[in-house]
């Protein structure tokens, strides 16, 4: 056979071989194999076609592995996918406009302030109303006060809040957003800066955190 029917009639063969379901790839390395580790059978090839068979053998096996990770891949592509799909926004912060401080109320009381702001992005196809924002971490026993987040306007300077002003975030787009915190009590650390993580909630019920740190700016010491 010319050299060049040669590679024409291999190319054929793995052109078929590859559309091959993974079970009849399976099935047809077992029975290759069974040429190579029963004796009775081996006696069946002579010495020639016997390389073929195993050269045959450890392309059906590799075909079978190969076949036998794409489910593996296409779940984890898809399971990559859904996850993805599942990120309504992402918040991310302006470090140095983000900060914490403790003051002193007229009642005696202490209460810690976290401000900051952050860009937020829409991934969806909605309009982004974005209503709270809240400390998870560090945890500050305490009662929780009322914050306020607001956004900027899609169309100008001016900043609102969602249930006031009905400010939103465009879909498919990134604004500027600022929240604060406040908390009637005393975090543990008394000064510099702080590693936090604040969770965002949208009208939808959907959350976001996201980790930062906040620069100190005032923590007078309880007498």
């Amino acid at each position: 056979m010319e050299p060049a029917s040669t590679a024409s009639a291999w190319a054929k063969i793995a052109e078929t071989v590859k559309d091959w379901p993974l079970w009849l790839l399976v099935g047809a390395a077992l029975s290759l194999s069974v040429f190579l580790a029963v004796p009775d059978f081996r006696g069946l090839v002579s010495p020639s076609v016997s390389t073929a068979v195993l050269f045959a053998t450890i392309v059906a096996w590799i075909l079978a592995a190969t076949r036998s990770v794409t489910p593996a891949v296409r779940a984890w592509r898809e399971r990559r996918a859904a996850l993805e799909a599942r990120i309504k926004f992402i918040v991310t912060p302006v470090e140095h406009q983000c900060v914490w401080g403790v003051s002193k109320q007229a009642d005696g009381s202490y209460v810690t302030q976290v401000s900051g702001h952050f860009m937020v992005k829409n991934r969806t196809d909605s309009p982004l109303h974005l209503m709270t924002a809240r400390l998870v971490a560090p945890r500050i026993k305490g009662e929780i006060l009322p914050g306020l987040l607001m956004m900027r306007a899609a169309n100008g300077g001016m900043h609102g809040t969602a249930y006031v002003s009905g400010s939103f975030t465009p879909p498919r787009n990134t604004l500027p957003v600022s929240a604060t915190i406040l908390i009637r009590g005393i975090p543990k650390q008394r000064a510099g800066a702080m590693a936090a993580t604040i969770e965002v909630t949208d009208a939808d019920a959907d959350k976001e955190r996201v980790k930062l740190q906040l620069n100190c700016i005032n923590v007078p010491v309880p007498a």
